[in-house]
């Protein structure tokens, strides 16, 4: 998204840019506060979560900051008038939900499927309400546009890829950090791969284990660098797997880092190994470094990767397919070589597809044409919807539902005010004997 807002701010220095994002502080705002940027942080919940909120309590409680900060962003683009609303992520619609209330023209910016995440209101319903409540949906790859297209019309659908910069790739391959080490060894009749990404089930880092142990067996010496973070859980599962598989000395984890070139350029190939990809940052990083690349056939990678020209492909659904593509290169040293030239040479080519410029002329059509009225109610609202009796369960589960006519402060108050209801209804009647009508009218008002 950084990327991107340069990108257009050097295109257009015109342009004004103010970004909402989640509490609290953490890593972005201080990147936007270098770029005289104006933010603003709010509260609020996601509709597409790694695992879904299902008590009472928390389902109320997420929703109603998520309306609080609709409501904000309502205040918002009315005080600060913005000609188009964009949001960066499919996790959070609140924008988009504020800007059509508004009717100022929506642009989402998706660039993922959603794996290892629940949806909220179902996949469906979802991607549904991303397409009626934006004016134009600009995704990161055509393959994901692919997808999308089942529930939004594709004249609406545009593909942006993300922003890529390489002409300080020298440096940034040199730039290591003075405890660095390299992860490989120097052992002959090796082939070294990378692997960067965050370490989870749907990015496939176990496969690539279990193919090395597979090799190992078969006196084949592949060693992987596994470079990213993981949540706990993740990297317990991905350590225990190569202690049975007894591959700790081929395979090296070496957690997160903000440089990942010194590690790819130590590399013969990077490994693509995850079941889906938006676009696949990191396969083009690859391929800019001169390495060949082993992915799986599946998202954007096969617009990225040329099989058999800048790399091997394999099927995603064959176990044996991915060894097989590490042994072609493990066996044929020239043609790693020839598809690490033509890794490097068609690099360019791809970082030059589906700029910026195409999108930004898209976007100010639809600020001319204004924001499209939506033609049915959201999904999203009409989940909301469910809240009462989601309130209801929640007070019933805490034993908060009572009938306020049984307690005794009811009662007592009840017996209290009952003289004060007579004198009340007694002045109330002489009132109307004694005062002219108009005049009782005239303290009403």
């Amino acid at each position: 998204m950084l990327q991107m807002i340069d990108n257009w701010r050097t295109y257009d220095p015109s342009v004004e840019v103010m970004v909402v994002s989640r509490s609290p502080v953490g890593r972005l705002q201080p990147e936007l506060d270098r770029r005289g940027i104006p933010w603003m942080n709010l509260e609020f919940g996601s509709w597409v979560l790694p695992q879904l909120i299902v008590s009472p309590e928390d389902v109320y409680r997420t929703a109603r900051h998520d309306f609080l900060a609709t409501k904000s962003l309502v205040r918002l683009i009315q005080e600060f008038g913005p000609d188009v609303v964009a949001t960066n992520t499919i996790v959070a619609p609140w924008a988009a939900l504020a800007a059509k209330m508004v009717g100022v023209p929506h642009v989402w910016f998706p660039s993922e499927y959603g794996d290892d995440h629940e949806f909220a209101i179902g996949v469906d319903h979802t991607f549904d309400d991303l397409g009626a409540l934006s004016d134009l949906v600009v995704t990161n790859s055509a393959a994901l546009k692919t997808y999308l297209s089942r529930w939004i019309d594709d004249s609406k659908m545009a593909v942006l890829y993300p922003a890529l910069e390489f002409s300080d790739l020298a440096h940034r391959v040199k730039d290591t950090p003075p405890d660095w080490t390299n992860p490989f060894s120097a052992l002959p009749d090796t082939l070294r791969v990378v692997c960067v990404g965050r370490i989870a089930p749907s990015k496939g880092q176990a496969r690539l284990v279990r193919s090395i142990a597979q090799l190992k067996r078969q006196n084949v010496r592949v060693e992987v660098a596994l470079v990213g973070s993981a949540r706990d859980h993740d990297l317990t599962s991905i350590r225990l797997l190569i202690d049975e598989l007894d591959v700790g000395d081929r395979i090296v984890l070496t957690g997160e880092t903000a440089n990942p070139f010194p590690f790819i350029a130590a590399a013969d190939i990077g490994a693509v190994v995850s079941v889906s990809e938006g676009f696949g940052r990191v396969t083009v990083e690859y391929l800019a470094v001169g390495k060949p690349v082993v992915a799986a056939r599946v998202g954007a990678t096969p617009e990225l990767v040329s099989d058999g020209h800048t790399g091997l492909l394999y099927d995603a659904a064959d176990d044996s397919a991915l060894v097989e593509a590490l042994l072609a290169y493990h066996r044929d040293p020239a043609l790693l070589a020839a598809h690490g030239a033509a890794a490097l040479a068609g690099v360019d080519e791809i970082v030059n597809r589906n700029r910026l410029p195409a999108i930004v002329r898209q976007i100010e059509g639809c600020v001319a044409a204004g924001s499209a009225p939506i033609e049915r109610m959201p999904h999203l609202v009409l989940s909301w919807m469910t809240l009462p009796a989601t309130a209801q369960r929640m007070f019933a589960d805490v034993g908060a539902l009572v009938d306020p006519h049984d307690s005794v402060t009811w009662t007592v108050g009840s017996n209290l005010a009952r003289p004060l209801r007579s004198v009340r209804r007694t002045a109330g009647r002489i009132a109307r004997r004694v005062v002219p009508r108009t005049l009782r009218n005239g303290w009403r008002t």
